[in-house]
């Protein structure tokens, strides 16, 4: 007979992406663990789970298993929780969304208006979202690079421009070619998001012609705060389009040369572990997915 604990661990390893996360979860040794699922294997006569580079991925009746117990065994740990007198969980499952401080500040935040949905915000890059995200820390992320792991399901929400940007409080100055942009820049301090310069070294390099010439003044990993030095005059930057569009708009910052169509565009990709997104994780992504294509959320 198989025993509710066997697929509680099954569950949890599932959700957690690994044997030692998931026993985590359950408060139970790694090989008490593994033993649990190893006899809900032989009682079900084929494997549920196989390891991978990335860690634990499942069969295909392993996902199938875990779309048929999933929700009743979620229900099952409230109605023993109302037994022994522990408050109910609440229903309306807290999504826990990763992205960075921007985009949930700027994108995702005046989308949580309208929505009666629980949410508990984790910031960090896309490698540390990706792997909150396989260790089952997070049910939901936007990243600027899509990952091609197999346990995840990602798609491509839209795309994310940049523009060149100064302080109002400069010169206002026009260039002829981007030879003679290249030469006023030279002489400027620069303002970036990390010391590496990845887009900005690209940018030098692939538009300007030339390398970066190393005058940054300031860094600061908040794209706020690099739109906010910039309007200062500490600098110039390129910044993405969501973050600075705004302040152009209103005059706190001045587009100082046209570069869309000169720097590539990266990509907002949504990701979610394959066949593990809860309803509210679901309603949230279809709402950031309308915001993207420019449809009014419902």
């Amino acid at each position: 007979m198989t025993s509710p604990d066997w697929l509680r661990t099954f569950v949890a390893v599932y959700r957690a992406g690994s044997v030692t996360n998931g026993a985590r979860l359950r408060h139970l040794s790694q090989p008490a663990a593994s033993q649990q699922l190893a006899k809900l294997e032989r009682m079900i006569g084929e494997p549920l789970l196989q390891r991978s580079a990335g860690g634990i991925e499942p069969t295909a009746r392993g996902r199938e298993l875990y779309l048929q117990v999933a929700d009743h065994l979620d229900h099952l740990e409230d109605i023993f929780g109302l037994i022994e007198g522990d408050r109910p969980r609440d229903r309306r499952t807290t999504v826990r969304f990763g992205s960075s401080p921007e985009y949930f500040a700027l994108i995702v935040l005046p989308l949580l208006v309208d929505l009666d949905i629980p949410v508990a915000a984790r910031f960090g890059d896309d490698e540390a979202l990706i792997g909150a995200l396989l260790s089952g820390e997070v049910d939901l992320i936007v990243t600027s690079r899509a990952s091609s792991h197999r346990l995840l399901a990602t798609q491509e929400l839209g795309h994310k421009d940049f523009i060149l940007v100064c302080s109002p409080m400069l010169r206002k100055t026009s260039f002829d070619t981007v030879a003679k942009l290249a030469d006023w820049l030279e002489r400027r301090p620069w303002v970036s998001y990390s010391p590496e310069l990845p887009l900005t070294r690209r940018f030098w390099n692939s538009v300007l012609g030339r390398s970066f010439p190393s005058r940054l003044q300031l860094t600061v990993p908040d794209l706020r705060a690099v739109a906010a030095a910039v309007e200062l005059g500490l600098g110039v930057s390129l910044l993405p389009s969501f973050i600075s569009a705004a302040s152009i708009a209103d005059g706190s910052l001045r587009e100082l040369y046209p570069v869309r169509d000169l720097v590539p565009v990266e990509t907002w990709a949504l990701s979610s572990r394959e066949g593990d997104a809860n309803r509210a994780a679901l309603l949230l992504a279809e709402v950031l997915r309308r915001r993207h294509s420019d449809q009014p959320p419902k």
